[in-house]
């Protein structure tokens, strides 16, 4: 009865263990969203903000929904030719860059100086334009749109 008692000990004290590891490793990682997103990484310590992506020129007049689809968060709005990323709401996870076709979508911080406005115009559209779910038909003539840059002119607000 005693070896019985301590084999089922040790077992109890292994699985206790396990248990322990597994709640370390959480918090861990969780610890680690917590900084790469915390304000103690940014200039400014008392903004709680995180790196939001962004929709540049290349989506004007395209309007490719893939990235949508993928969203985790529904951060996306749609104006008549031209999606936006609601700063607010995108997490930065980065899942919607590879799926969008025409290449217009940027971490914040990895957006060319000609197309720094947009990161302002995400912003200021998101606000306006309703939010968007699920993928839609790109606009009609977005093949022959896709390649041509500089289509800021073009932006329906």
């Amino acid at each position: 009865m005693d070896a019985y008692y301590q084999l089922e000990q040790s077992t109890l004290f292994l699985c206790n263990l396990f248990i322990l590891v597994l709640l370390i490793s959480l918090n861990v990682s969780i610890l680690i969203i917590r900084v790469r997103t915390s304000s103690f990484w940014r200039n400014d310590p008392t903004e709680e903000t995180q790196v939001a992506h962004v929709v540049t020129d290349s989506c004007i007049r395209c309007r490719y929904t893939d990235c949508v689809d993928v969203c985790p968060v529904d951060c996306f709005h749609a104006g008549p030719n031209f999606l936006v990323i609601d700063p607010e709401e995108c997490i930065d996870c980065a899942v919607c860059i590879p799926e969008c076709p025409v290449d217009a979508i940027r971490a914040e911080d990895d957006v060319p100086a000609d197309q720094s406005a947009f990161i302002g115009i995400n912003a200021e559209l998101a606000r306006v334009f309703p939010a968007i779910t699920a993928r839609e038909a790109p606009l009609p003539d977005a093949e022959r749109w896709a390649q041509v840059k500089g289509k800021l002119e073009h932006l329906q607000r």
